[in-house]
């Protein structure tokens, strides 16, 4: 003899799947339900009166398109990206803005900061981290603009090798002058004298003085320069060759 399961009429069925969509709708919305917005990694305090149109409501129901149009109605907002994480935030971010190093307007004088697509990006003063490395010796353009001097993104991917392998080195970094076409002008922190080297080759020529500086330890008393541009010699200047 076989046993057969009771079937559920069609019916009591339908009213099963109701029953249990209804508990979990109720008890999603209750869980992800607005509490926390942040903006660029930071938590917005009274995000009510600041997004006026976000409400302690269900994310699902949030207008984020309105939200997206009035930030990029805004003169400093040039791109908008909002996300949900779960159970209960929005998370905007604009602009890009994390910069990987700074720059100052050659005709300004004004600190800005540089994404990592050459973009100038507004800085808040608390906010700068003075272990990224300064660019000077560069026409800026206006806030958003793009550098025009196509060695900026060479030099900032370059920039973030030698971040992530070589992490001292980066943070010793002060200072990388685009003044010359031809080079680099980089002050080290700690040294009396500069380096010259190569856009292309920034990682590798900061190794090879590195090597040299720990291979031979040379008297570097009386130099002002390290010329780091040829790839069969170190030239070091003295300061009394700089007055010739």
């Amino acid at each position: 003899m076989t046993i057969r399961p009771k079937r559920i009429g069609l019916a009591a069925f339908g009213l099963l799947v109701f029953g249990l969509s209804l508990v979990v709708t109720v008890h999603f919305t209750k869980a992800c339900r607005l509490n926390t917005v942040t903006m660029n990694g930071k938590v917005v305090d009274n995000w009510q009166a600041k997004f006026s149109m976000l409400r302690p409501a269900s994310l699902a129901s949030q207008p984020l398109g309105n939200l997206a149009q009035s930030l990029l109605a805004r003169d400093d907002v040039f791109k908008v990206d909002i996300d949900y994480r779960l159970p209960g935030e929005i998370d905007i971010r604009t602009n890009e803005f994390e910069p990987v190093c700074y720059v100052v307007g050659q005709e300004s004088g004004k600190l800005f900061g540089l994404n990592r697509r050459g973009r100038l990006v507004s800085l808040d003063r608390v906010d700068i981290d003075w272990e990224k490395p300064v660019f000077t010796g560069l026409a800026t353009g206006n806030l958003h603009s793009f550098c025009d001097d196509p060695r900026v993104s060479v030099v900032i991917g370059q920039l973030a090798l030698l971040r992530d392998d070589r992490p001292e080195m980066y943070r010793l970094l002060d200072e990388l002058d685009f003044s010359e076409p031809g080079y680099l002008r980089a002050n080290i922190s700690g040294l009396p004298y500069y380096l010259l080297i190569r856009s292309d080759r920034l990682v590798e020529d900061f190794d090879r003085f590195v090597e040299f500086a720990q291979k031979y330890q040379p008297d570097l008393t009386g130099a002002y320069r390290v010329d780091l541009r040829y790839d069969d010699m170190i030239i070091c200047a003295q300061k009394d060759q700089k007055k010739k």
